[in-house]
């Protein structure tokens, strides 16, 4: 087992509430009609709303790891490993720190897999990798373009788990958006429309289906993690099933906040620019909400931030 973690074990429990729960429908075998996904790491965005989701169901058992924990201290074998940790791309890091969180800790974590007979990983990963490319559509099979130190490593550790052996998912993802305001384009275009700002945007006459809402990404992870008679090894690109144009978008937002900001298209035709063919994940049964009923919930997450 590799090491470079910190020693802390994470006491979850889940199990307890488990053993409890089949113990009173009089279930001898316990162990075998539960679920044990282990989760990296919780502590997340997206990390924090799977624990709360897979905490209400009653069929699994949930451990978790954190960069800290001491993955020595883990007995046994285990079903699901979903690896939602990463360091992201908003924010601004050293390219060793890339390395180390993004690629590294891959490592450590395929090798913990394969100590206790994972049978299936999950791993979160981005549309950043295809880099700087700009055409109408992508798909799982698109072509890398210029990718940043972060997009390599993602990519990277894609790489790694794709040759582990071990059966994977892997999502493709765009911004993340939903149940707490958070720092992506869509985000602070909405803050800039709420102060009636100037809006200097690329290619506003294009389609955009580039987010995904939190609560459709954690069913499609539980979709995933749950159903039996998926052998695994395969890619998804996720974003929104239904296109928009952006110039369309924006005033949408500018009607809920009846704002008099005035939009200008700054397109000089070499800027980074694609939509998500997301077909592939619907065939499997992913779906998504209307993008303006997402609008329409962060608009009211953002007046419910402004008056605490």
């Amino acid at each position: 087992m590799k090491k470079g973690m910190k020693y802390k074990k994470e006491v979850d429990i889940s199990e307890r509430i488990a053993k409890f729960y089949v113990h009173k429908r009089g279930i001898q075998n316990w162990r075998k009609t539960m679920v044990k996904v282990i989760l990296f790491s919780p502590r997340g965005y997206v990390g924090g709303y799977l624990k709360e989701t897979l905490l209400k169901r009653k069929d699994v058992l949930l451990y978790e790891i954190t960069r800290e924990s001491n993955l020595e201290s883990f007995e046994g074998d285990f079903d699901v490993f979903i690896y939602s940790a990463s360091i992201t791309a908003l924010r601004k890091e050293e390219n060793q720190k890339y390395i180390r969180d993004n690629a590294m800790t891959a490592s450590t974590m395929i090798e913990f897999c394969k100590l206790h007979n994972i049978k299936r990983i999950i791993y979160l990963s981005s549309d950043e990798i295809y880099g700087n490319i700009n055409t109408s559509v992508v798909g799982e099979k698109a072509i890398m373009v210029e990718p940043n130190i972060y997009a390599l490593t993602k990519y990277l550790a894609e790489k790694m788990i794709i040759e582990s052996g071990i059966p994977y998912y892997i999502l493709r993802l765009p911004a993340v958006v939903g149940r707490k305001w958070g720092n992506t384009f869509i985000y602070r275009l909405m803050e800039r429309v709420e102060q009636n700002q100037k809006l200097y945007m690329y290619n506003t006459d294009k389609d955009f289906n580039n987010l995904v809402d939190i609560e459709d990404l954690v069913r499609f992870i539980v979709l995933l993690a749950f159903m039996d008679d998926l052998k695994g090894n395969d890619i998804f690109l996720l974003g929104n099933c239904k296109k928009i144009k952006l110039r369309e978008m924006v005033e949408y937002i500018k009607s809920m906040y009846h704002s008099e900001s005035e939009i200008y298209d700054i397109t000089k035709g070499d800027e980074r620019y694609f939509t998500l063919d997301v077909t592939k994940a619907v065939n499997f049964g992913y779906q998504s909400k209307n993008i303006r009923n997402i609008l329409r919930e962060l608009y009211q997450l953002r007046g419910c931030c402004n008056e605490k």
